[in-house]
């Protein structure tokens, strides 16, 4: 059998439909002709991860361990590098490439790549993202030092719409309902002068419907399948 060198590590779970998702994009962009051509892969999904939003709001670090132990799983068995499909589990990502050797793809300086990369005409960028990810800062920090401004739905918006379908998604429940409350949202902060909508939860794209706005959105979903993509034939 032919020795494989490189192996792609998913750090999933968080939720798993948003994990499948993942792997669907990197499926559906990596280039073949025949099974063999596509990329040697481990995914652990680990859904018992305590709530992101959650531990960042409360400042729990019980998360920790079982994010340690997800990337350190993933390089005992041989990953060569690790993609993680959740936007606000990268608040703790210092914790999580410390633990291990190999390189960890971050979603969040990934899509704020992309967004300058193809659209440096857009300085005002929407996110819509959950409640933890708002709070972490972590697409605003980004944002701002790339020379963006970043454009968020009010409180009440953002729990009674995105957190409401985020939730729902997560279920498997009323997706008509979740793509309407993610219009909803998506359409106030276009008001408020977003020129793009960056979809920073991978749960969004599960029920988002780019369709119904009419200015650019970026989902880190596809972007980071993208990097995965990429780093892979880098490191072959």
């Amino acid at each position: 059998m032919r020795k494989l060198f490189k192996i792609l590590g998913i750090f999933g779970g968080m939720g798993p439909e948003a994990t499948v998702d993942f792997y669907r994009r990197i499926i559906k962009q990596t280039h073949v002709d025949k099974d063999q051509d596509h990329i040697p892969t481990l995914i652990y999904s680990l859904p018992q991860v305590p709530d992101r939003s959650y531990c960042i709001e409360n400042n729990d670090d019980s998360i920790v361990p079982y994010l340690i132990e997800g990337v350190t799983r993933l390089e005992r068995a041989g990953a060569s590098f690790i993609a993680i499909p959740c936007n606000t589990v990268h608040y703790f990502f210092n914790r999580m490439q410390e633990a291990v050797s190999i390189p960890i793809l971050h979603i969040i300086r990934e899509t704020v790549k992309e967004v300058r990369t193809n659209y440096p005409k857009a300085k005002n960028i929407g996110l819509l993202a959950t409640s933890g990810t708002i709070q972490s800062k972590v697409y605003e920090d980004e944002l701002t030092r790339n020379g963006f401004k970043i454009v968020i739905p009010d409180e009440k918006l953002e729990i009674e719409k995105v957190m409401k379908a985020v939730h729902r998604i997560k279920a498997g429940t009323n997706m008509k309902d979740n793509a309407r409350l993610l219009t909803d949202a998506a359409r106030h902060i276009i008001k408020e002068g977003a020129e793009l909508i960056v979809l920073g939860c991978t749960e969004i794209p599960l029920a988002f419907n780019a369709e119904r706005v009419d200015i650019p959105v970026v989902n880190a979903t596809e972007v980071l399948a993208s990097a995965a993509i990429h780093m892979y034939h880098e490191l072959k």
